[in-house]
C-alpha cells in the first residue's frame, strides 16, 4: 500500500507531462492569439475549442444521467422495493432528471457558455 501511495503521484505527473508536451504540435496557433480571442466569431480558434469542450462535457454528463434515469426507472418498475425505500428511489429519479436537464441545457447553450468566457 505504501508503494502505491508513492507511485500514484508519479503516474499523475507523467500523465500531465505527456499531455502537455502533446500540444506542441499546436504551437503555431499561439502566435495568432491577440485581442481577437475575446470576440465571439466563427473564425476564432479559442472560442471554437471551448465550445467543443463544453459540448463534450455536457454530452457525456447528459448520457450518464439518462442512463441513470433508465436504470432507476427499471428498478422502480420491475424491482421489489420495500415501502420505506420507495421515496428514496423517486427522489433519485427526479434528481437524475434535473441533472440531465442541466447537462442537456449546457449542450444546447454551448456557444453562449463559451461566449461568456470571452466577452466582457
Amino acid at each position: 500500500m505504501k508503494t502505491m501511495k508513492r507511485i500514484i503521484p508519479l503516474i499523475l505527473l507523467a500523465a500531465v507531462l505527456c499531455f502537455s508536451f502533446g500540444n506542441l504540435a499546436f504551437a503555431d496557433d499561439v502566435t495568432t492569439l491577440n485581442k481577437d480571442i475575446y470576440k465571439d466569431s466563427t473564425d476564432n480558434i479559442l472560442a471554437t475549442k471551448v465550445t467543443k469542450i463544453v459540448k463534450i462535457v455536457a454530452g457525456v454528463g447528459a448520457v450518464a444521467f439518462v442512463l441513470a434515469i433508465l436504470i432507476i426507472a427499471l428498478f422502480i418498475i420491475f424491482g421489489s422495493i420495500s415501502a420505506k425505500d420507495v421515496g428514496t428511489w423517486w427522489k433519485a429519479l427526479f434528481s437524475c432528471i434535473a441533472g440531465a436537464f442541466v447537462f442537456f441545457s449546457a449542450y444546447a447553450f454551448a456557444p453562449a457558455i463559451a461566449s461568456l468566457a470571452f466577452n466582457n
